[in-house]
């Protein structure tokens, strides 16, 4: 590493301050989605002086305690590094810190390629029935979105083990990158659907998975900027990875209808009993 190198890894980070507020109508069981959060921490890096200065590759997203669809606090704090790469930290306060979010920001280093990722065998959305959202007995976010459930009658999916539903917001200003970062988290949570297909292919009856809360969440940004400009709904896959110790860890896709992966992400969740309240 050259000594320029080194300087430009070790300049103080800037820093900014702003007052907000949670939006309930994100909230799904005891907080708001990773989706959400990291949204609101995209947004706050474009609203600072270093907007325009790379595109979001990676975020990870930890909370540290239960909050309330209330006023928070958001500080944004930028450090460089080399090669052009930014780390930006998002921390949200309500009385004290309970979430943080941490952005890497960089610009294009090289040409673009494909991956050896396969999409969701699932048919084109018009294919599949939209569900009947928004209710009062469903959690907020679902008033966000129109989902279709891929999954047939029997429990079958395009995707043995994932369930995959076609998502599209009901407000079409939400786009591109926010669009995407939006539907991580914002559909039930892989242990709850894994107890649905047992049930429709006859093998449980019917029962609700112990409630759990978010932990944190790790979500790549892996396609050109170009596929996120023309997002405008998607196919998200999520799968329940292991449980273990009161734990779940879950994995999601979200892919565009040309077949794009425009996320990859990897959710912590543990039982509700393990997780403080504010």
């Amino acid at each position: 590493m050259s000594a320029q190198d080194g300087a430009a890894g070790s300049r103080a980070p800037t820093s900014r301050r702003t007052t907000s507020a949670l939006d309930y109508g994100w909230w799904a069981s005891d907080g708001p989605t990773a989706g959400y959060l990291v949204r609101r921490a995209i947004d706050a890096l474009e609203q600072s002086p270093d907007a325009g200065r790379g595109q979001v590759r990676h975020a990870h997203v930890q909370v540290l305690r239960l909050a309330a669809a209330d006023a928070i606090d958001i500080s944004v704090a930028r450090a460089s590094g080399t090669h052009g790469i930014g780390r930006v930290t998002v921390t949200f306060g309500q009385g004290g810190e309970f979430a943080v979010a941490t952005l890497t920001v960089g610009p294009r280093l090289g040409h673009s390629g494909t991956g050896d990722g396969t999409p969701p065998a699932a048919l084109p959305l018009d294919a599949y029935v939209p569900m009947i959202t928004p209710s009062p007995t469903l959690p907020p976010v679902t008033g966000r979105f129109e989902y279709r459930p891929t999954t047939d009658q029997d429990g079958r999916g395009p995707r043995p083990g994932w369930d995959v539903v076609w998502v599209t917001p009901t407000d079409h200003r939400l786009r591109g990158l926010a669009l995407v970062a939006s539907i991580i988290d914002c559909w039930y949570p892989p242990s709850f659907m894994r107890s649905v297909g047992e049930h429709l292919r006859g093998r449980e009856p019917l029962a609700q998975p112990a409630p759990t809360v978010l932990i944190s969440a790790s979500i790549s940004f892996p396609a050109d900027q170009a596929a996120y400009d023309h997002v405008g709904h998607a196919l998200l896959a999520n799968h329940l990875s292991a449980t273990a110790e009161g734990y779940c860890f879950e994995l999601s896709e979200v892919w565009s209808d040309r077949g794009e992966l425009l996320a990859t992400a990897e959710l912590i969740r543990a039982s509700h009993d393990h997780h403080s309240a504010p």
